[in-house]
């Protein structure tokens, strides 16, 4: 009888049922392959519930479902064994498979009923479907090989692991926002420094925008509160953690099949900034102005072009950064390709009516204050796939002669929820009877007709770099200069008389150091600047940490304490400044020529009202007995600021260093200053040398509103003279509506075309020059 081999004596495998390969090839393939393809393109599961798939990470490991049941099934149909490798790459799919039926199993009942509506219950059901498959392919190999395929919990552990590994940096992430949103301080501060150690970036961004649904990893679901459906909440805490404002940064990019959800704003027609909406950016812009060093005045108008490349309609809204003691005169909107001037009014009365016609979806734009020197502006709506043109008219005092220059600083912006062309430029031209020099990029040229000129094209300037800047070398203002008031209609006349006085030093000073992370990098430029501080005077340091502030006594005959002091501090996050100011107001404050130095980062967050009310009332009280000198060292919102009167914005022409030091030689003794007094008054017997433009008197206008509506029974008479010299003011503003009949509904009158200010080409200029030498030739013919 002849022997049986090895394969004859082996027990005959079973045949696997057709059924069961067909429920795995369609529930352990073609379902979830069909899932991850439509949530990658649609992103609906994360519009309504939660974002299953936040990293490509996690698409890899969901897609190892249907690969691990393709090799499954090729070895079902042919019979074959499957080797050890891939026994324990089913187990690890199958793991991933549980991980996501519990993190889906709270919504599995709607996703079943979801199923047959646009197919939203996909991705929920097909990992519970992946499991049943699962086992039903290991119980047919059983059934066929007569032992099971391996053991199943190693690969379940092994998927846990590893995903739990990958949901780590989130799920520590939500822990610190909800620690951070606590009502204990202490608390507040541990998720703050805790965030700052692991805290997920990325994350912390998306949490600041309006978003639907829940955490995507285990834990975070069970922990996920208040913070990750409160925006407002996320972006004080982004700040806190990073030391940035959260609209610094592009919007996160999500993924939606419905336009108006990808492209919503919760800004829209607000009074701030607000969050950024990627769709809306700058492509164009250009300044023109013109400059009269011996009025120690200029005027620019700066012409902005957006474009809206998403299918809906999009509010622009930017706050920017004013040269200091500057004002805005003009505001012009491009509509159906005609410019229409703005209307003045008080600010609730501009406001009112640009939220109307917003509402409307019509064309507005709105300009208002935002703080010292800092304007908000919105425009509504940048039309589909179109573009809004807006032009903005700002009447510029020139800084007082420092470094041996008059200088004038170009607007920039400190907040945005636009972006920027990638190859956006400002278009730059200012001319001037005097020789012009500028900022790297602009170059001084010679005009016709003795006219000079400085021109070029610069970027926008990086938050942490100085703003661009044109300058009058040698220039000193002259002793007087006038203007006829053609808005008076009494033939008054506006007169600047300049002066040389002895600077007034103050005789107590407080330094406030931000403590924010963008703060680092100037630890040795700050230490060298105080040791040149004057030594008649007393100084205090006062840094804005995240512990109560304290004060540091400067010893003027000994520096190298202060320096110690300085080495010593930790710049972290984003640090609210308001406690140290207050600090520093009750310490300088008890001198009769008190100062505080504030030298600080951007600042997005708003004091607690507490607080807040505190440091206003301190300084409305005694603003006449102390001094708030602005000194920002990046460019960004400033809240605080906004809350204030009466601050000094110091323009920054150099570096710390330099600025300070700048700042500290008109305090030591001996120094002097020049001194621009402004008045109306009759023009009897003045010479026509000293005429000049109209922007003198508006420059004496904006001084005289912010004088009587110091308080609040001045208000209406600030805004009656904002309103008739047209001017942008802590208590007015100005809009563009669309129709007369909107005009008449808010009650203001658009400016007429002709009572706007322009900048005077180079042949006006010439026209000028030549009229006043015919003048003179003719005047002196006649005495002969």
């Amino acid at each position: 009888m002849p022997e049986k081999t090895a394969a004859e004596d082996r027990p005959a495998r079973r045949r696997t049922p057709n059924g069961t390969i067909s429920f795995v090839a369609l529930f352990g393939v073609v379902l979830p392959v069909a899932a991850l393809l439509f949530e990658s393109f649609t992103g609906m599961c994360r519009q309504i519930f939660f974002d299953p798939l936040p990293s490509p990470f996690h698409a890899a490991l969901y897609a190892t479902i249907p690969l691990a049941n393709v090799r499954l099934l090729m070895a079902l149909a042919r019979g074959a064994a499957l080797r050890p490798c891939w026994v324990l790459f089913h187990a690890f799919s199958t793991g991933v498979a549980l991980f996501y039926s519990l993190v889906f199993l709270p919504i599995s009942p709607i996703a079943a009923i979801a199923v047959f509506v646009f197919g939203i219950g996909l991705f929920g059901l097909s990992p519970m479907f992946a499991m049943a498959c699962a086992i039903l392919a290991r119980s047919a190999l059983k059934a066929r090989d007569g032992q099971a395929p391996g053991k199943l919990w190693k690969g379940i552990v092994l998927a846990f692991l590893v995903l739990l590994a990958v949901d780590a940096p989130s799920t520590l992430t939500r822990f610190g926002m909800q620690m951070a949103a606590s009502g204990s301080a202490e608390t507040r501060l541990h998720g703050i420094q805790l965030l700052r150690k692991v805290g997920d970036e990325d994350l912390m961004l998306r949490l600041c925008y309006q978003q639907r649904g829940q955490a995507t990893d285990l834990l975070g679901t069970l922990i996920a509160g208040e913070t990750a459906a409160d925006p407002q909440q996320a972006r004080a805490i982004f700040y806190q953690v990073t030391g940035t404002a959260f609209n610094s940064h592009p919007a996160p990019v999500h993924r939606s099949m419905r336009e108006w959800e990808r492209a919503f704003d919760d800004g829209l027609g607000g009074d701030s900034v607000g969050q950024r909406v990627n769709d809306i950016a700058l492509v164009g812009s250009r300044m023109d102005g013109s400059i009269d060093a011996n009025a120690a005045l200029g005027y620019m108008e700066w012409t902005m072009e957006f474009h809206n490349k998403s299918s809906s309609q999009q509010e622009g809204r930017t706050e920017i950064i004013l040269p200091p003691g500057a004002v805005v005169s003009r505001a012009t909107l491009w509509i159906d390709g005609e410019e229409r001037e703005a209307a003045f009014g008080s600010r609730a009365q501009v406001r009112e009516a640009y939220a109307k016609v917003v509402q409307k979806n019509r064309d507005p734009l709105l300009v208002t204050t935002a703080g010292t020197d800092r304007i908000l502006v919105q425009m509504f709506p940048i039309p589909p796939l179109g573009d809004m043109k807006i032009r903005l008219g700002i009447t510029v005092p020139m800084a007082p002669p420092g470094q041996g220059a008059m200088h004038l600083q170009l607007p920039a912006f400190s907040e945005r929820n636009f972006g920027l062309a990638p190859d956006l430029r400002h278009a730059v031209w200012f001319e001037s009877s005097a020789p012009l020099k500028g900022s790297p990029g602009l170059n001084g040229q010679a005009g016709p007709g003795g006219l000079y000129a400085v021109r070029g094209e610069v970027a926008e300037p990086l938050p942490a770099q100085p703003m661009h800047t044109v300058w009058v070398p040698g220039a000193r203002p002259s002793a007087l200069a006038w203007s006829p008031d053609e808005k008076g209609n009494d033939g008054m006349v506006v007169v600047q008389e300049a002066s040389e006085a002895a600077a007034v030093a103050p005789q107590r000073i407080a330094v406030v150091i931000d403590g924010s992370l963008s703060m680092r990098q100037r630890k040795r430029q700050l230490a060298e600047a105080l040791a040149a501080f004057p030594q008649n005077m007393e100084m205090a340091l006062v840094f804005a940490g995240d512990e109560k502030p304290s004060l540091f006594h400067h010893d003027s005959a000994n520096s190298l304490p202060t320096r110690q002091y300085i080495s010593q501090l930790d710049f972290a996050g984003g640090r609210d400044n308001s406690e140290a100011l207050g600090a520093a107001w009750d310490w300088a404050g008890m001198s009769s020529r008190g100062a505080i130095v504030w030298i600080h980062g951007a600042q997005p967050l708003a004091s607690q009202p507490a607080g807040a009310l505190a440091l206003q009332q301190r300084f409305e009280r005694r603003a006449s007995r102390l001094a708030l000198y602005d000194l920002a060292l990046e460019r960004g919102p400033n809240v605080i600021a906004q809350q204030l009167r009466g601050v000094i914005t110091m323009p920054g022409f150099g570096s710390l260093d330099q600025d300070l030091r700048q700042l500290f030689a008109q305090w030591q003794p001996g120094a002097t200053q020049t001194v621009l007094v402004r008045e109306r008054r009759s023009g009897a017997g003045l010479p026509q040398s000293g005429r000049t433009s109209q922007h003198l008197v508006r420059l004496w206008a904006a001084n005289k509103i912010a004088a009587i509506s110091a308080t609040p029974a001045g208000t209406p008479a600030a805004v009656a003279l904002a309103t008739h010299y047209q001017l942008v003011t802590p208590v007015s503003g100005a809009v563009v509506l669309e129709t007369r009949e909107q005009y008449k509904d808010a009650g203001l009158e658009p400016v007429p075309p002709g009572s706007v200010p322009t900048i005077p080409e180079p042949e006006t200029w010439a026209m000028i020059l030549v009229a006043t030498l015919m003048l003179a030739w003719q005047l002196r013919s006649r005495k002969r």
